[in-house]
């Protein structure tokens, strides 16, 4: 998505709502008769807005579907899970990313989201695309805790762990089971840290 548009149709309360509205319709719909079957014509009568609003507010059906928001990495988080001795490598980078819908009908929206992405490849790709930048982002982040903690590895060691490290906390992410956006997701691998010594 250009920043052009993700800052267009956003400056107000009204502009967001609408994006919002734009964004909901097309996702459900997309979720009754699939990706490739919605038009922006269905969205906008859905939504009951005119061509030219949605246009003010997407460039493409896809971009409708995907959203304008994006998880951003928390700053915060960010300083305590670099700072902290205690932290697990793992568990800590799943809580790097702030999860940009807290309200209970956004987060159904992100659920609805999920789904769609797994049924359509061309929808999924476009996604990853997009989360390139913070999935870079959060994998620098992860080569300075492991170098801290290992600083005797070589550069290549450091940053083959942190791609993988960065990998699995994608997808542990991304599953069914995702929780509530105001919620940590470090407590979901917990389950895992009986069989952990036994992975390698």
């Amino acid at each position: 998505m250009s920043e052009t548009m993700s800052a267009r149709g956003n400056s107000n309360a009204r502009g967001r709502a609408t994006a919002r509205a734009i964004e909901s319709a097309a996702v459900r719909l997309a979720t009754e008769h699939g990706v490739a079957a919605v038009t922006v014509d269905q969205i906008c009568a859905e939504a009951g807005i005119a061509q030219r609003t949605f246009f003010n507010h997407f460039d493409t059906k896809e971009d409708a579907l995907l959203g304008k928001d994006l998880p951003q990495v928390d700053e915060q988080r960010t300083r305590e899970y670099l700072s902290s001795t205690t932290v697990g490598v793992l568990a800590g980078a799943l809580n790097l990313v702030r999860l940009p819908t807290p309200g209970d009908s956004d987060h159904e929206l992100l659920l609805a989201r999920i789904a769609l992405l797994s049924t359509s490849p061309a929808l999924a790709e476009r996604q990853a695309l997009r989360l390139r930048p913070l999935a870079d982002e959060v994998q620098s982040i992860i080569t300075l805790k492991l170098t801290d903690i290992a600083p005797d590895r070589t550069r290549e060691e450091l940053h083959t762990s942190a791609t993988l490290i960065t990998q699995i906390a994608s997808g542990l992410m991304l599953t069914s089971a995702l929780p509530r956006p105001d919620q940590p997701l470090a407590p979901s691998i917990q389950d895992l840290a009986w069989v952990w010594p036994r992975l390698l």
